[in-house]
């Protein structure tokens, strides 16, 4: 059945943006988020049309939620589709810890986090958010009353888990998408969930946005090109940031000193871009909250903030960020009996260790201290044990690792869970990971390599 010109156009104009898209990120494997809904299944079609001529590998995931009655329906039809095109399918069961809290947010953080598990250098992750879903991000950041980040709502392309993110639909309106299914007689499933209007997503959906596009027929894309501009400035601002954050940091820890010695509206905003990092995002309450516990307090003040999983501490001028999950299951990890053998990898909490007679780190991101320890000796990891002496190279005298710890200004909180290298029968402290070694390179006879996983 011949199509008309517009539709023509359309489908012309879909594929080059899934093409300039492939372009852009240059990768030869395309992993497609499918949830068998309207928007992901013409991604599929515009993918399966163009893998040939563009010459990636498609591949295909669905996350199987477990919410509605009909997720084992969907799971098959999106492995039907993969199958009749030939192509690799992953299906990812999550189960959300809460299903009374939160449904939406915790959907998506656990869907990302599944479809991050399956991606490698050499792919990229495509979902089919369209310019109706921009809108509705955006709507919702001014009602949460977001700044430029949340404004700049969703981006076209970001890095995700070591790869990419696409969304190449960004720019076009779902009526649009409809059109493109409809000329290529595309079968989808609805999800009836998207009908409950108690969700402020589909509230919009269902009884903002259609008036909004009754009126303003065309607002969908250009608010698309909107949160382009916006996504255009946040990019120069992160840039910006990360240069004057480089002058407030100390140890790789926000100096609070400096900090507190600038004007707003940098001050907030380097303590936010900072904050980024633990994928926090402080509301205006929230920044002038941590101002008064932190910069404002007396210098011998130990002010502490917890905000969700992360503890906010200060020592010696410089902020910390504790993950509570983190440090309870350092707690009950210890590290009594680890072993060190000689080219054997060992991972202890977030440390990865490598004992061997080569002085060069197996790659840039791993560290070196030399070691005056045969191989043929005992080597093991310990910690807690602040009583036992020290003497690091460069040193006239030993003395306690707890007054080391005083002097070398490790955070009271960190002295009991960090690692000492005890070697030989005598448990004689031969190192402290990150911080000294008892001998110089030139009297090595072994050495310890070290990193910590972010």
């Amino acid at each position: 059945m011949p199509i008309s010109p517009e539709a023509d156009i359309l489908c012309q104009n879909l594929q080059q943006a899934v093409l300039t898209a492939l372009m852009a990120s240059n990768k030869p494997i395309v992993l497609l988020a499918l949830s068998g809904g309207l928007d992901s299944m013409v991604l599929l079609h515009l993918l399966a049309s163009l893998r040939q001529k563009a010459g990636f590998c498609l591949k295909v995931a669905h996350v199987h939620h477990g919410l509605q009655a009909q997720a084992d329906d969907w799971a098959a039809f999106c492995q039907a589709q993969a199958d009749a095109l030939q192509l690799d399918f992953q299906l990812c069961r999550v189960q959300l810890a809460d299903p009374a809290r939160n449904i939406e947010q915790q959907a998506r953080t656990l869907r990302y986090q599944a479809l991050a598990e399956l991606l490698t250098p050499d792919t990229v992750l495509m979902t089919a958010h369209h310019a109706d879903d921009q809108l509705e991000t955006l709507l919702l950041a001014l009602k949460r009353g977001s700044g430029l980040q949340g404004l700049a709502a969703i981006a076209a392309q970001k890095t995700f888990a070591g790869t990419q993110l696409l969304r190449p639909l960004l720019a076009f309106s779902r009526t649009e998408l409809e059109q493109y299914a409809e000329v290529q007689q595309l079968a989808f499933v609805t999800d009836p969930s998207n009908q409950n209007d108690s969700f402020d997503r589909n509230f919009l959906r269902q009884h903002v946005l259609p008036l909004l596009q009754q009126r303003f027929p065309a607002i969908s894309q250009t608010t698309a090109r909107s949160c382009q501009l916006l996504q255009q400035s946040l990019a120069y601002q992160q840039q910006q940031l990360a240069t004057e954050l480089a002058q407030v940091l100390r140890h790789n820890q926000l100096d609070l000193t400096r900090l507190a010695q600038l004007a707003n509206p940098v001050r907030d905003l380097l303590l936010r871009h900072f904050l980024s990092r633990y994928d926090l995002t402080p509301s205006a309450e929230q920044t002038r909250e941590f101002v008064q516990c932190f910069l404002l307090a007396e210098t011998d003040a130990q002010p502490q903030l917890q905000w969700g999983n992360w503890q906010l501490r200060r020592f010696d001028g410089l902020l910390y960020l504790l993950d509570q999950t983190a440090q309870q299951q350092a707690a009950q990890q210890p590290a009594e009996g680890a072993v060190l053998a000689p080219e054997r990898l060992l991972h202890w909490q977030q440390w990865l260790f490598l004992w061997n007679s080569d002085s060069k780190a197996p790659d840039a991101t791993w560290s070196s201290l030399p070691l005056t320890v045969p191989l043929a000796d005992q080597l093991r990891l310990t910690t807690g044990q602040l009583n036992q002496r020290f003497k690091p190279t460069g040193s006239g005298h030993s003395k306690a690792l707890k007054d080391w710890c005083k002097q070398w200004k490790v955070p009271p909180w960190r002295r009991g869970s960090m690692p000492f290298i005890i070697a030989g029968q005598q448990n004689t402290v031969v190192a402290v990971p990150g911080i000294a070694s008892h001998c110089t390179a030139a009297e090595a006879l072994s050495w310890l390599h070290y990193k910590v996983e972010v």
